[in-house]
């Protein structure tokens, strides 16, 4: 039997890598933006209360939860401007299939890596706006790039890794532009600024991406949102999955939504975290952002920092930034009260 294939050949020079790392073998996980520090045990046995054996039963009913999110003082949209989908990277590439054709995609450089590989898969013309020398974007270079077949334009803000937020006044020059704008918000909540969700229906362009991994201590649920006017959200559910996401995922994202306190309180405390931890680590070359990390290195290329760190089993993210030869850049998650721990101390006697 002779098999005919008719794979896309494109996706051969597709790359996607697996994250197989073992976080169970860390003491400390502060490599993804993830909240590692435990909810207080009463608000642990709340939750735990709230779920039930049917949860895991049936397919979820999402009608309830689109509602809570649309009337919460935090989103404040209406039910017909949400898309629900497992994680906001689902929800960006929903985006791609609605809006791209093949044409140029702008963006910044280094950024989320999916925006490239979406770029990739459906064919479009990648074009990655570089970062300036202090570390923000320029909307003139963004204007510049657009083209007569361009897109799409998504900015992350704040965007990654660098932590620069733009506020509405930078971006509306790009909006004006009539191309669909993707703003992704995955960090908005430690920045005490504006969500762009407020413009959705000023700018029809304007599509929001929110998630609930960060801010909203979910990861492991898988839970993000596009928010848009009524007229996009109704194209791009053209490409929602038969059940967007999980019942158990749903219910503690509920439960975050009803007891917003929480919430709220951890924002805070990880950015007075992040305000000591600066003057802590004073003595070592930091980039902050605005965001829940921060990045730095020192003179031997954190030569000893690695040392320190697999000690104590410290998981952080190594790697590069733009403008810069060294090698070994820590990206590090700030949790609440990280200042405290031991590996910290010892890092700030090495250096």
């Amino acid at each position: 039997m002779i098999y005919k294939r008719n794979m896309k050949k494109h996706l051969n020079k597709i790359v996607r890598k697996f994250d197989t790392t073992d976080k169970s073998r860390y003491n400390y996980i502060l490599n993804q933006s993830e909240r590692s520090t435990h909810l207080q045990f009463i608000d642990w046995k709340r939750f735990l209360k709230t779920i039930n054996q049917e949860d895991f039963f049936y397919y979820p009913n999402t009608s309830t939860f689109k509602e809570k999110i649309s009337n919460h003082k935090y989103f404040n949209v209406n039910e017909n401007e949400i898309f629900l989908c497992a994680g906001s990277d689902v929800g960006i590439k929903s985006i791609f299939e609605t809006f791209t054709d093949g044409g140029r995609v702008v963006t910044t450089e280094p950024s989320f890596p999916m925006f490239k590989v979406y770029s990739e898969l459906y064919q479009c013309e990648y074009f990655g706006i570089p970062y300036e020398k202090d570390y923000t974007i320029s909307v003139e270079k963004i204007l510049s790039n657009i083209t007569n077949d361009t897109d799409l334009i998504i900015l992350a803000n704040p965007n990654s890794p660098m932590g620069e937020y733009k506020s509405f006044d930078e971006i509306i020059p790009i909006l004006e532009q009539g191309v669909p704008v993707l703003i992704d918000e995955a960090y908005v909540e430690f920045t005490h600024e504006e969500s762009f969700i407020q413009y959705i229906n000023e700018y029809p362009n304007l599509i929001v991406t929110r998630t609930f991994s960060k801010g909203y201590a979910a990861a492991g649920c898988r839970v993000g949102l596009v928010i848009s006017n009524k007229k996009n959200i109704e194209m791009i559910s053209k490409f929602r999955q038969m059940y967007e996401i999980a019942g158990v995922s749903m219910k503690y994202c509920e439960f975050f939504l009803d007891n917003h306190g929480i919430i709220e309180d951890y924002w805070k405390d990880v950015v007075d975290e992040k305000s000591k931890l600066l003057y802590q680590l004073r003595g070592l070359e930091i980039i902050d952002t605005r965001t829940n990390w921060i990045h730095f290195n020192t003179d031997d290329d954190n030569k000893k920092t690695k040392e320190i760190f697999a000690k104590h089993k410290v998981l952080v993210k190594w790697g590069t930034i733009p403008h810069d030869n060294r090698k070994h850049w820590c990206r590090m998650t700030i949790q609440p009260g990280l200042g405290n721990e031991p590996f910290i101390q010892e890092l700030i006697d090495a250096y």
